[in-house]
């Protein structure tokens, strides 16, 4: 029997107030009133990010078939039952193609909210959003339950769907234990549906009872340095993330796909596809008292990894990785996403906005805010967002999480050659470099003096150099508006800088102890007296040199 379909059930947390207020909604209230919502507010923010490209892949399937006022576009043959498109769009008419999706684009942003055809375009495909459902049970395989099916799929406990508690070892504690339940509210399991699919760690496949599968790795969503836009509220938000103009590809999400395995075994050439991509093959199991008790799980869902080069990932960092598998993809070298540093700062990653360094890549996200602003579409502050799941043990086990966020105007994302993106990316690659050759190698010195070789003065001084200037950096980020002058606002922020550094260094030498000042020789004469003063000394000058600033 279908049960709980997610059109009308409330199952999407938001915020709705300026206090952090939250409620539960379902998908097509979500649509009628993203202008008034605040942001979605899940549990966690890589739920959250689970949850942002599902709703983008109805965007983008909507939107690239409909113009903003519910109309078809001329260039595109829609079947007026289904919705989908019959064939795709002519090379001819391609051009014209992109310049109607941005003007629908366009549209939709004066306007500020969406319109009836979201809704309209959802309640043809009822039927594919029951959670529970004999046949289309929403986001999962049917096929996986089958008696005959030929790989061995797991069961698994509920606590394992729910990415609040890390369930390892059952001799040990268990972190996030007031999360332990025995069963999932049904508005809860579709969120953490979501972010299972998405994120679960590598295992190795099971050998099937007719074939042996190969390892499937981390869930697609954790091989990415997730970044997002955020505006004002909701709408603005999925607006800001949503680049129709480089969706010419005909859309085809994932409940307008027949759920069978085979269907899914090619990589993604479409948005609304990738959004929706099945990187775990999942199948929920309900109790009578209608909740969630456990889960089935298919280990090699797909074929699907992440092939190099396959740039239609918008909401990612890149890296060049020249060490591929050539035998698996047919090159030595190419663009892969690049994870996000646990121990970094947001900010720190902007350098890599620039891609006029070599064989850099901007995230697909930033290329499309920089061509907003140029054309003075979208004007102020906008705030960008850093979001996956570290993880450890060979992407085994989940470690921790990655959030952050930076504002800024959105004007400094313009492509000039020396623009804003590129003086603040050498600002960026300046200060770690200023960092690396004055107060780490202060600290570095005082655990020679100290003789530590754990370096454990030098690891807490980096820590704390980091945290005192990340908040001044942000500050400095934000006020700076496109029609400042560069070389004040680099002046300023060297000065703040050397503030900071000159701060940490004060604090490392007044906490001297007489071990520290007695030091010792560098040379066999018993001459020449390393103590740290004398690594203080040489603390000022580095700062001096580096900074080019009167002591």
């Amino acid at each position: 029997m279908s049960q709980f379909n997610l059109l009308d059930e409330k199952w999407l947390v938001v915020m709705t107030g300026e206090k952090g207020e939250t409620e539960e909604v379902s998908l097509k209230e979500l649509f009628r009133n993203a202008h008034k919502y605040k942001q979605l507010a899940g549990e966690t923010p890589t739920q959250d990010f689970a949850v942002l490209r599902l709703l983008l892949a109805v965007l983008h399937t909507v939107f690239t078939r409909f113009t903003a006022t519910g109309e078809f576009y001329e260039w595109v043959d829609v079947d007026a039952d289904t919705f989908q498109v019959k064939e795709k769009i002519d090379e001819d008419d391609i051009l014209e193609y992109k310049r109607d999706l941005y003007t629908t684009w366009k549209t939709l942003w004066k306007k500020g909210e969406f319109p009836d055809i979201m809704n309209e375009y959802l309640e043809r495909y009822r039927h594919r959003f029951y959670l529970l459902d004999e046949k289309y049970p929403f986001f999962q395989f049917p096929e996986i339950g089958e008696l005959d099916y030929p790989y061995s799929a797991t069961d698994n406990s509920i606590n394992k769907l729910n990415g609040k508690i890390l369930e390892g070892d059952p001799r040990k504690p268990r972190l996030f234990m007031s999360q332990y339940q025995t069963g999932l509210e049904y508005s809860a399991a579709a969120r953490w549906l979501l972010y299972t699919n998405g994120y679960a760690p590598s295992k190795s496949g099971n050998p099937g009872k007719k074939k042996k599968r190969e390892s499937t790795g981390v869930a697609y969503l954790g091989k990415l340095g997730g970044i997002y836009a955020s505006g004002k509220n909701l709408f603005e938000t999925l607006l800001l993330n949503l680049n129709l103009r480089e969706s010419t590809c005909v859309q085809k999400p994932i409940w307008e796909v027949e759920p069978q395995i085979n269907n899914f075994q090619a990589i993604p050439d479409n948005l609304a596809q990738l959004f929706t991509y099945p990187s775990r093959q999942l199948l929920l199991k309900a109790n009578e008292e209608n909740q969630i008790i456990e889960y089935r799980l298919d280990l090699a869902v797909s074929n699907f990894e992440y092939a190099p080069n396959l740039k239609i990932e918008p909401l990612t960092f890149w890296r060049y990785d020249t060490k591929l598998d050539i035998g698996k993809w047919k090159v030595k070298e190419g663009y892969v996403p690049k994870r996000h540093d646990p121990d970094k700062y947001f900010w720190q990653e902007m350098q890599t906005f620039s891609s006029i360094e070599e064989k850099k890549y901007n995230p697909g996200i930033i290329e499309w805010l920089t061509i907003l602003q140029g054309d003075d579409v979208v004007t102020g502050l906008i705030s960008l967002n850093a979001v996956a799941e570290n993880y450890i043990q060979k992407d085994g086990v989940v470690d921790r999480q990655v959030y952050d966020q930076i504002s800024e105007n959105i004007g400094l994302l313009g492509k000039q050659e020396n623009g804003w993106l590129t003086c603040i990316a050498d600002e960026i690659k300046n200060t770690e470099k200023v960092i690396g050759n004055t107060i780490i190698r202060f600290a570095r010195d005082i655990d020679k003096i100290r003789n530590l070789q754990n370096g454990a003065t030098e690891q807490k001084t980096r820590t704390q150099i980091f945290f005192s200037i990340d908040l001044r950096f942000r500050e400095w980020l934000i006020n700076i508006s496109p029609q400042d002058e560069k070389k004040d606002r680099t002046r300023e922020w060297k000065s703040i800088l050397r503030e900071e550094i000159s701060q940490q260094g004060d604090e490392l030498i007044q906490g001297a102890g007489n071990r520290d000042y007695l030091g010792y020789y560098i040379d066999k004469s018993n001459n020449k007296l390393e103590n740290i003063e004398t690594a203080y000394i040489r603390f000022r000058a580095n700062l001096k040199r580096e900074l080019g600033v009167k002591e």
